[in-house]
Parts: structure tokens; sequence; C-alpha cells
């Protein structure tokens, strides 16, 4: 091995290292190359801007490619690319592969990118894995190992619900095992406040210092110049191969006119997903000339418009084509019983399925032969009205793995399933023949009830925006906090109730919360200044930055909870670290709004 330490040099055929090449592997390694490229061919694609952290401003900029190819030719081992849901980091993964197969020459380092939810374990061998996946046989791989230098892209993190520190984990760059550069993207809300340690290297056999081996990177939202021209591609591009014929055809004048007059519709889309989601909802919500300052549209919208235009599309295809007698029949059943509400039915309850049973991970692997009996089959057998709504369903499926086209769209659609209907729990003044005429399911059976979403942020974003859009999902969240006084087995719901009318921005200033049960919400930024909390569960409840004066928390259960920085719970006492006849604008803390003497702690 040359004394200038793995992948010194610079990308594609500039390496110092030279290696003997395995014409037999070679030539596999060209099959690859070959397929690569051609999966990119004509691919939507606007080179993003990156920025060095979350906290940055917009002057810090810089072209993210550039970037990351600075990276490796440096002395860096890892490349941590964050960025929001949507951001862009897994099109900017494949792009960057795109990119280093096509400056690729005999003998350099292979790029390799790993779709780490689908890849079983990824914390050991995942590149063999990876290579296996692409039928490269053990001998090949340890020839590979032995002899080559790979370009490691790793993409979804987050998505795998991973903790643990892969490049220390799969041993890269120790003796005898795989010399690598790693590029791995990961949400910004997957992470906490100590993330660093599931990235960074140890130090490596040169001795180099661990803490310059982890560079970090951020994917900045789009301009408005990178918004026209996102835009210009799809009209060119995308846009003939979704259009109907009842769709009329728009140019790209016509788009950024809406984009720009549709109140804050502009700053919703330097989102690259949103912006897909709104080019394609566009022409069908605006349909006429209207008011458009008077047109609101959220992101919880554009994921309504989108999942009701795919199906739509779908049961037009269907309808249009010819098809056997028995997918016909089968397809009438389901024109009987509304298409597009069965098709989403069957996405909601695979949505669902898959936090149950997967905690969220989003890649889904079935073999009847194995499975048949499990919660995959109603899904993913091969029964012909399942396989209406499945090939109906935004999924994308590789060999026996399917997911659905984005992460976002498996959280939006849990979300749906949050925000139905529920029966409140009875109480003893209601009228009987009231709850008797409802058929929803009982709040304790319902799935807002059955696990904590303060986890997924995403999650909660989707349901308070729908909190705020729709009345009647405010009333029933609402009314999943009055239950939770008089029936402790729906405290989770009302922990996750509450969780979401916060970031929906519900203020409890003054509420009667005598013996409610949420333990383990989330109320971050929440307004309960004179509430009355007397004798409930706030057991391991976040009130990090809430207002609360003039709070009544007597007899309240309050072990574990979160007061952020301060103030603090010590022995079910309030204790503020500034003297108490100073407000919290004298104190310089100005984001502490709780005055010492208004909490009444028993």
């Amino acid at each position: 091995m040359a004394e200038d330490g793995p992948l010194s040099g610079t990308v594609g055929s500039h390496v110092h290292i030279q290696v003997p090449t395995y014409p037999d592997i070679e030539e596999d390694i060209q099959r690859l190359r070959y397929q690569r490229l051609k999966e990119r061919e004509n691919a939507l694609y606007i080179p993003p801007q990156g920025k060095p952290t979350l906290q940055s401003s917009d002057d810090t900029l810089f072209p993210l490619t550039e970037k990351v190819l600075e990276f490796l030719t440096g002395p860096g081992m890892v490349l941590l690319l964050l960025g929001d849901s949507g951001g862009g980091k897994s099109t900017f993964s494949l792009q960057l592969e795109h990119i280093l197969w096509k400056e690729y020459k005999r003998g350099g380092p292979i790029p390799l990118h790993i779709n780490l939810p689908t890849i079983d374990q990824p914390q050991q061998n995942m590149i063999i894995k990876r290579l296996h996946q692409l039928n490269f046989s053990d001998v090949h791989c340890q020839e590979l190992r032995q002899t080559r230098q790979f370009i490691v892209i790793c993409d979804g993190y987050d998505e795998s619900q991973l903790k643990k520190n892969l490049y220390n984990t799969n041993l890269l760059n120790q003796p005898g095992q795989w010399t690598v550069k790693m590029v791995i993207s990961c949400r910004s809300q997957y992470l906490g406040a100590d993330y660093r340690a599931r990235f960074q290297p140890t130090g490596d056999r040169y001795q180099q210092l661990a803490a310059n081996l982890l560079q970090e990177a951020v994917i900045a939202s789009f301009s408005r110049d990178q918004i026209q021209q996102y835009v210009e591609q799809f009209v060119q591009r995308a846009l003939p191969q979704t259009l109907d014929a009842a769709q009329p055809s728009w140019t790209v004048e016509d788009y950024m006119d809406k984009l720009t007059r549709i109140p804050k519709l502009i700053e919703l889309v330097s989102n690259p997903f949103l912006l897909t989601l709104a080019l394609r909802a566009l022409p069908k919500v605006i349909r006429s000339e209207t008011d458009l300052s008077a047109i609101r549209l959220t992101r919880v919208e554009l994921y309504d418009n989108f999942t009701e235009q795919w199906l739509e599309t779908n049961k037009l295809r269907l309808v249009a084509s010819p098809l056997s007698l028995e997918v016909q029949e089968a397809f009438d059943i389901l024109l009987d019983e509304d298409f597009i509400q069965q098709g989403l039915n069957f996405q909601k309850n695979l949505a669902m399925a898959i936090f149950q049973h997967q905690d969220g991970v989003p890649v889904v692997e079935y073999s009847h032969f194995r499975e048949s009996q499990t919660w995959k089959a109603p899904f993913f057998a091969p029964g012909v009205q399942t396989a209406l709504l499945r090939d109906s369903s935004p999924l994308t499926r590789s060999s026996n793995q399917y997911r659905f086209l984005h992460r976002s769209i498996l959280e939006y659609l849990y979300s749906r399933v949050m925000s139905d209907p529920f029966e409140p729990v009875q109480h003893a003044t209601s009228d009987p023949s009231t709850t008797d005429r409802v058929s929803f399911k009982r709040l304790v059976d319902h799935p807002l009830n059955q696990r904590s979403i303060v986890g997924e942020p995403s999650v909660l974003e989707f349901l308070a925006e729908r909190a705020q859009l729709e009345p009647l999902f405010k009333a029933q969240l609402l009314s999943a906090l009055e239950s939770s006084k008089v029936d402790e087995k729906v405290s989770q719901a009302a922990a996750n109730a509450i969780s979401i009318l916060i970031r929906a921005g519900v203020r409890f200033n003054g509420a009667d919360l005598r013996r409610i049960r949420i333990p383990g919400a989330d109320l971050t930024g929440g307004q309960f200044d004179s509430a009355d909390l007397e004798g409930g569960d706030l057991s391991g409840v976040n009130l990090a930055k809430a207002w609360l004066r003039q709070t009544n928390l007597r007899s309240s259960r309050m072990s574990g909870v979160q007061f952020g920085e301060l103030p603090y719970l010590k022995h079910m006492a309030l204790t503020l670290p500034v003297p108490a006849t100073m407000t919290p604008y004298e104190s310089g803390l100005p984001f502490l709004a709780i005055y010492a003497m208004s909490l009444s702690v028993i």
C-alpha cells in the first residue's frame, strides 16, 4: 500500500495508488458502470447548494458537488450529508454516483451506492451485502476487498432507524478490510445533540486525528433561480409523461406565475420533493382564472392532491386497458366500492403496518413461500385484487423489496391513519344514544393510542397542518384530552393529541386540564399561562421553552419532566438558577417564559 493513505490523489484517473486489475472483475465492474449510468439518463436534476451547518446563513453557501469532490481528494474519511425530508439527499447521492461513474477509469476507486434500508443489518458487511445484490460472487468480493478502493455512498441512515456507527462497525480502512471513503446521508430531524459519535471514524492506521476524519455538509433549500431551472426541466422532460387528455399544457411562465402569486407557495416549494408535488397539483387546483391571492396550499394539501391524482390516473389507465376476465371482474368490484377510496385504504393500512411491525423502516421484503401467513401477505401476496391495488399505489419494487416512492409519502399516509375519526370515551353525563350511533373505532383501539409519534417530527407536522385545516380533526384531538381525564387507557392518544395541537399553535392559556393524562408528550413552546393541570400525569413530558406563568401543577405526576436547560425539577420542587424577583428578560434568557414564583408544585 502506498504511503499516502487510503484514496489519496483525486477522483478518477488521478489516483496515486496503482493496483493490479483482474480482467474478469473489471468486466463485471464495467457492466455495473453501464447499468448505473443508464438508470440516471435524462434524470431531472438541479445541482444543489450546500452550507457548513444547519445554523449557517445563506451567505455561506457553496456548490455541494464541488465540496464533496474536494472531500474525496482530502484527508477526511466520512462526509455526513444532512438535510430536511424531501430536501434532495437521495437524488444528490444518486447523482454523485453518476458523476463518479462517468469519471471512472480502469483500476480507479469504485463508486458504490448503498440504499441502507434495503440492506439487512448494515452494521456488518454492508459492502459485501450490496455487492451480492449487484450479483458479485464471494470470490470477486474477496478480490475487490484486497485490491480495490471504494467510494461508498450510503443513503438513508435515518430511514433504517440506525443508531450504530457504520464506519466503525464495518471495520472500514482497518488492516485487511475495505479501503473506502464514505458519504452518508441523514435527515436533520433524526439527530440529537451528540450525533457526531454515530459517524465519527476512529483514528486510522496513519494515526490521523479522528476529529479531522469527519466532515459535514447540509443541503440548502432551492433558491428562486433553482426553482425556475427545475420548472424548465420539468416542463421539458417530466410533464409530457404525466399529462392526461383533460389536463391543459402549462408553460414555464404559467408555473412560475402561480408559484409566485399564490401566497407563501414559493417558500414551501424550496424543498425539491414538495416542488415536484406542487407542479403536478397546480393545473388541477387552478382550473380557471381565479383570485390566486385567496388560494392557500399547504404541504399536507399537496400530498392529499398527489395521492388522489395518482389513484385517479391509475384508475383511468385500467379503464382504458384490455384486461383479462379475472382482472376485469376484480377491477369492477373495486370500482363499485370506490376505487380511489379502496386504494387510499390499501396505502394507509400498509403505512400503518410498516410502522407497527418495522418501526417505520420503509423497505418491505416479501417472499410468498416464506411469508404467506405474515402481516405482509395482504399487501404483497399474488391475489388479483391485491395486485391491482398494489400496482396502483406509489410504490417501487426492486426484486422482492417494496417501498413508497419517498419516505415522506409513507409518513403522510401514516398521518392519515392517525387522523381517522374515532369514538371518544363516553362520559358519565353523555347521552348514550349519541355515541351508540357512531360507528367510529373506539379511541382505546385507535392508532393514535397505539404508539408515541413524538419521535416522528414529519408525521407530527402533517397532523398539525391537518388540525389547522380541519376543525373536526382539531375537535377530535381536544376530545382525546378530555377522555384521558376519565380513562387512563387512552393516555397515549392524549399525549399524541396535545403534541399535535401544540405544534398546530393551539394555546392552552387558562384551560381546565385537571387530571389530564399525557405522559411523554412534547409540549415544547406550548402556552399554558394560568392553566390548571392539577392532578395530571405529566411524567416524561417535554416542557422546554413552555409558557407556564400562574400555572397550577399541584399534585401532578412529574417524574422525568424535561424543562430544557432551565428550569429543572429536583425532588419535585422547581429550582430556577435566577433570583426569584427577576423576570426572564432581566435574566438575559428571553426564551424562558417562566416566572419563578408563579408555579405551584407540591
